[in-house]
């Protein structure tokens, strides 16, 4: 009877590291113990693509507390706004001068130095300057 009951505890134990495999645990375990989680935000969200999490995470640390920044994102897999979450707080307006620009840089016509048309589908949201830029991610003000 005890023979019985090994045997089963063995299948058991075995089932159950066949599933923990399948489903990435030990990689998960070793990545969730292996970076902060910055890093793994960015390695999930991306630096400057994607959702931009790298990206967006500086400029909110560098800006204003207290405002909420505009975030377009031109990836056609998702909305126009779809970045927004990994910034966005509740209590916060928005800063009507600052635009956070996404994985397209073919939105921004310059029209002399330091100023920018910005055309984002197909819609003109007025002129800006650069005052950060990485890639194709753009921190944006509006040119006054």
């Amino acid at each position: 009877m005890k023979i019985l009951t090994n045997k089963k505890s063995i299948i058991l134990l075995l089932l159950l590291l066949i599933i923990m495999h399948s489903n990435n645990f030990f990689l998960d375990l070793y990545t969730l113990l292996k970076f902060n989680t910055h890093q793994r935000m960015i390695k999930v969200y991306g630096d400057c693509g994607e959702e931009s999490y790298g990206f967006i995470k500086k400029i909110t640390d560098i800006s204003d507390k207290n405002l909420n920044i505009k975030i377009l994102n031109d990836n056609p897999n998702f909305s126009d706004n779809n970045s927004s979450w990994l910034a966005y707080k509740t209590i916060n307006s928005y800063d009507n001068k600052k635009i956070i620009l996404i994985n397209n840089k073919d939105s921004l016509k310059k029209i002399k130095e330091n100023k920018y048309e910005l055309i984002f589908k197909k819609s003109s949201l007025g002129f800006y300057k650069i005052l950060d830029q990485k890639q194709n991610c753009f921190y944006l003000e509006k040119y006054d």
